[in-house]
């Protein structure tokens, strides 16, 4: 486990694809605005949407993306310094949005009842288990278990998508929770909002903003870290976060900044305050940041500045090469977003910064497939007959509307979405109990109590109980 965990093998899958059957279909022929015109002020996970705004994902597998870079919670767990482990699962928190860069699909609403399960026990060293627990409001309970027992990371999503005339607003609504049972700690946090601008007319672009706030409820240490809106700030901030990690006492002890969508540092507090100060023998901040340049014409242009002393930058053994020296298949990647006014590069080499977590490169074909990384493209692969076997008939990997679409029948996972949509309405009218693998209860190791908690009899693997959904 520790080879796959410290090198670049955690970011390969085993016989995993590449690609998806066929490359997105182009959405120019479908006109948004005659189908949100009415949706205005109104809830999205409430009204049935057509298939050209979906990418061919549940918001199941969306949910198991959280684990992408989920190496981080096994060097979190073995770190005995409290403020690094925080760190670290500061770090992972952040890569949880990593994902959403320059994708702009909705996944289809799950059905009550429908599960998906990612066993990356192989290569990964864990195995996670999501549920459908309830349809109004659209709840999805997640567990996920390291298989050496380090780690446990479980939670309830309930999405609240808002149309605000020109962008639509998601809310993730509920708690996430993180155990390490043998150290009796739980983590504790609220992922931040993320809104898709231009949805009627201009160039779609995603951010993420809001405040985090990961709390240790074992040694009383936290961290803070405030992720920048667009609105509220420049436009050489957007994207950009930055915190701190706070001390049982409320000393800030160590400072964090970055972009969600690249990387995260971390640096001593005297280090980040002398930066912040523009101290003697290096550029201000404002020199440092990845930001406008006045061109003249009033238009910003962006340029990413050098430092000119010579320095030593510490990195932790997860790093991933810096985007001067990436491979040709991150070029594309990891070009400027021009309709969000920002680059996607964050680092400041400022001396003495860590490098918490850095973003995997995406395949070089990646946005013919919906944006997806390597990690997504294997979530809903049905090739594995072996696998398919031992899954239950509510897995994800079965839903038909779902594989119509990931195979470029628009028309087939259109039909398919509005029957089992239908379907689903009957199914509810005779029973809208909860879930089936999901119950409220407490961790049997650290006392943590929460809405729904895995029991742990999906292992069995006896699907008599399971419902007919598709």
């Amino acid at each position: 486990m520790d080879a796959g965990l410290h090198s670049e093998a955690w970011n390969q899958p085993l016989l995993a694809r590449s690609r998806l059957p066929v490359e997105m279909r182009p959405r120019e022929d479908f006109s948004v605005w005659e189908f949100l015109k009415n949706c205005v002020g109104k809830e999205l996970t409430r009204i049935a949407m057509p298939v050209h705004f979906n990418e061919p994902l549940s918001f199941l597998q969306r949910v198991c993306e959280y684990l992408e870079y989920s190496h981080l919670l096994f060097e979190a767990e073995r770190c005995d310094d409290p403020v690094q482990r925080l760190e670290l699962i500061t770090a992972f928190a952040v890569s949880g949005a990593s994902s959403n860069w320059a994708r702009l699909g909705k996944p289809f609403n799950p059905l009550q009842g429908e599960t998906f399960e990612l066993d990356r026990s192989q290569d990964r060293c864990f195995r996670a288990v999501c549920e459908q627990v309830s349809h109004h409001p659209p709840t999805s309970a997640f567990h996920a278990e390291a298989t050496d027992g380090s780690w446990i990371f479980h939670g309830a999503v309930t999405p609240k998508l808002s149309f605000l005339g020109k962008s639509v607003e998601i809310n993730p609504r509920g708690t996430v929770t993180l155990e390490f049972p043998k150290r009796l700690e739980v983590y504790t946090w609220q992922n931040v909002l993320c809104k898709i601008h231009n949805i009627i007319v201009g160039k779609l672009w995603v951010e993420h903003y809001g405040e985090l706030s990961i709390r240790c409820h074992g040694n009383g240490y936290r961290s803070e870290l405030k992720w920048n809106s667009h609105s509220l700030i420049g436009t050489d901030q957007r994207h950009k976060l930055h915190g701190y990690i706070v001390d049982p006492a409320g000393k800030k002890v160590k400072a964090m900044y970055g972009k969600w969508m690249d990387a995260l540092y971390s640096l001593p507090m005297d280090t980040w305050k002398r930066h912040k100060k523009g101290g003697s023998g290096r550029k201000r901040i404002s020199e440092l940041s990845i930001g406008a340049v006045g061109s003249g014409d009033g238009r910003p242009r962006w340029k990413s500045f050098s430092v000119e002393l010579p320095m030593q930058q510490e990195q932790s053994t997860n790093s991933e090469p810096t985007s001067s020296t990436a491979g040709p298949d991150n070029c594309e990647d990891r070009e400027g977003d021009e309709e969000s006014g920002a680059s996607t590069l964050a680092d400041l080499s400022i001396p003495g910064q860590a490098l918490l977590w850095r973003r995997a490169p995406r395949p070089a074909d990646s946005r013919r497939y919906f944006s997806f990384t390597r990690f997504t493209l294997a979530l809903n692969d049905n090739s594995d007959a072996e696998l398919l076997a031992r899954l239950p008939g509510t897995d994800t990997r079965r839903r038909p509307d779902v594989r119509a679409l990931e195979l470029g029948d628009l028309a087939l996972a259109q039909a398919e979405k509005s029957r089992l949509e239908e379907k689903q309405r009957q199914a509810l009218r005779r029973n809208s109990s909860g879930g089936v693998w999901f119950r409220p209860g407490r961790n049997r190791h650290t006392g943590w109590e929460a809405d729904w908690m895995f029991t742990g009899d999906y292992w069995a693997r006896d699907w008599a109980g399971c419902p007919d959904i598709y």
